[in-house]
């Protein structure tokens, strides 16, 4: 087995406690969309651990597919349920509509030819960048009103997972992008079960 191998195994590894303890720390009936972004995770961080173990093309290619989900969902997922438990139930909408456009981009980049996959590849991860965008500002302004430490660290890390590991792996070191990524992504699980139970 290679380094990068069990690089990617110990990262998992790591994914899968986070977003085990969200789940045991979420309760699936008081808040289900936070339970849903964490259960998201850990099917994440199984799959790469299968994917590491095994090695074959199917769970490659089932683990990219997963890691796109990642990169969209489990940040809005989170917002709903943080949004639901205030006053503001308009703005917890507003981020399950954030769901809308990029499941459609994904629908439609999976029925066009492949001659049209770059402009959809394009408009997707458009969609993506201002998707995450949108719920990080969400987020600071959910800091700014609260106060709470935890949503500022899932800004924080949230902003770590998309574009910190982008800037770490054309800038600093190849490879390093993964280890940011994975890392953000269980911070964020262990801060987001902190923040949805409402502990201070």
């Amino acid at each position: 087995m290679s380094d990068n191998a069990n690089l990617s195994i110990a990262l998992n590894a790591i994914l899968c406690g986070a977003a085990g303890f969200g789940l045991l720390k979420i309760g699936p009936s008081e808040h289900p969309w936070a339970f849903t972004s964490c259960v998201i995770g850990l099917t994440h961080g199984i799959v790469g651990l299968v994917n590491g173990l095994a090695g074959d093309d199917n769970t490659r290619k089932i683990q990219e597919k997963t890691t796109g989900i990642m990169e969209i969902l489990p940040l809005p997922l989170v917002n709903v349920d943080l949004y639901m438990g205030g006053e503001s139930n308009k703005i917890a909408l507003a981020h399950g509509l954030f769901l809308v456009p990029l499941t459609v981009s994904v629908v439609m980049a999976y029925l066009n030819s492949e001659s049209s996959e770059d402009e959809i590849s394009g408009t997707l991860q458009t969609l993506k960048v201002m998707t995450i965008l949108g719920n990080i500002t969400s987020l600071v302004f959910l800091t700014i009103n609260e106060g709470s430490v935890y949503t500022a660290g899932m800004a924080v890390l949230a902003f770590m997972a998309k574009f910190g590991a982008e800037f770490c792996e054309e800038k600093v070191k190849e490879g390093s992008g993964q280890p940011v990524t994975y890392l953000s992504w269980s911070g964020f699980f262990i801060l987001a079960a902190f923040a949805v139970t409402g502990e201070k």
